[in-house]
C-alpha cells in the first residue's frame, strides 16, 4: 500500500488540501492553470485521484517540508510531522480497510492499490500498458479501438493527446484517450484492474496460458540449440575427412 500513499497524486492532494500551493514561488506561466485543473479534478465531478496529472512541483513541496522537518528537528519529530500531514489519507485508508475478516481486508487493500502497482505486481507478464502519442498511435495501431470521453473511436492522425494502450501476449486490446501520457497510462491500468476485479479467475487463466507459452518457447529454443550442435558436429566431421 505504500506506493498508493506516497506518490505524486496523493502528495499533491495533501498540498491542495492544506492550501500550500498558494505559497509556491515560481515563474512558470503554465503552472497556475495546471494547479487549477488538478483542484477541479479533486472535486465532486472529478474522475478520481488516478485520473489526474498534478504538477510535480506541488508534490515536491510536501517532500521538501518532510525533509526540512527531519533535518531541523530530527527523526522522531520528522516522523510525527509526516504522520500529522498525512493523517487525512491514513484515516481514509483505515476507514476503508476496516474489517474483522482478514481475507476481506486483503481484498480491500488489493482494490486500493495504485493501478500501475497492480498491473506490475499482479498482472506482470500478462498485461502491459504503454503510453503513445496519439498521432503515432493512429498510424501504427489503426485497428485498435479507443475509448474517448463517452464513446468509442479510433486514433486521430492530427490528435495531440495521448493513448494508454492495454495489450496482452502481443495483442492490442483497447486504448484510452487522455490529454497526458501520465493520465492515459493510469486510466488504462485502472481499467485493467477493474476487469480483473470483476473476473477473479481471469488472472490465473492468463497465467496458465503464459506458462504454456513459455514452455513452448523453451522447447523451441532447445530444439534450435540441438540442431546447431548437430550442425557443428557434422561440419567438424567434414573437415576431418577433408584432411
Amino acid at each position: 500500500m505504500e506506493a498508493s500513499i506516497v506518490c505524486n497524486e496523493t502528495l499533491a492532494y495533501v498540498n491542495v488540501l492544506n492550501g500550500l500551493q498558494r505559497y509556491l514561488n515560481h515563474r512558470d506561466p503554465s503552472l497556475p492553470p495546471r494547479i487549477t485543473e488538478f483542484e477541479c479534478s479533486m472535486g465532486p465531478s472529478g474522475r478520481g485521484l488516478w485520473a489526474t496529472d498534478p504538477p510535480k512541483s506541488i508534490s515536491d513541496m510536501i517532500e521538501a517540508i518532510f525533509g526540512a522537518v527531519h533535518v531541523d528537528g530530527g527523526h522522531i519529530p520528522g516522523q510525527n510531522a509526516v504522520a500529522y500531514v498525512m493523517k487525512p489519507i491514513l484515516d481514509a485508508l483505515v476507514s476503508a480497510l476496516a474489517s474483522s475478516n482478514i481475507d476481506e481486508m486483503k481484498n480491500k487493500a488489493q482494490n486500493m492499490m495504485h493501478p500501475k502497482q497492480f498491473v506490475h505486481e499482479l498482472a506482470g507478464g500478462i498485461i502491459h500498458v504503454k503510453a503513445w502519442k496519439e498521432e503515432s498511435f493512429a498510424l501504427r495501431k489503426r485497428n485498435c479501438p479507443i475509448w474517448r470521453n463517452t464513446c468509442w473511436g479510433v486514433g486521430e492522425k492530427e490528435g495531440n493527446g495521448s493513448i494508454g494502450l492495454i495489450e496482452s501476449f502481443g495483442i492490442d486490446l483497447v486504448g484510452i484517450s487522455e490529454s497526458s501520457s501520465h493520465v492515459a497510462r493510469n486510466r488504462a491500468c485502472a481499467i485493467a484492474m477493474e476487469v480483473f476485479a470483476q473476473n477473479n479467475d481471469l488472472i490465473e487463466k492468463l497465467r496458465a496460458i503464459s506458462l504454456l507459452l513459455r514452455q513452448k518457447d523453451d522447447i523451441a529454443e532447445d530444439e534450435i540449440e540441438n540442431e546447431n550442435e548437430n550442425k557443428n558436429k557434422n561440419e567438424d566431421g567434414a573437415e576431418v575427412m577433408v584432411e
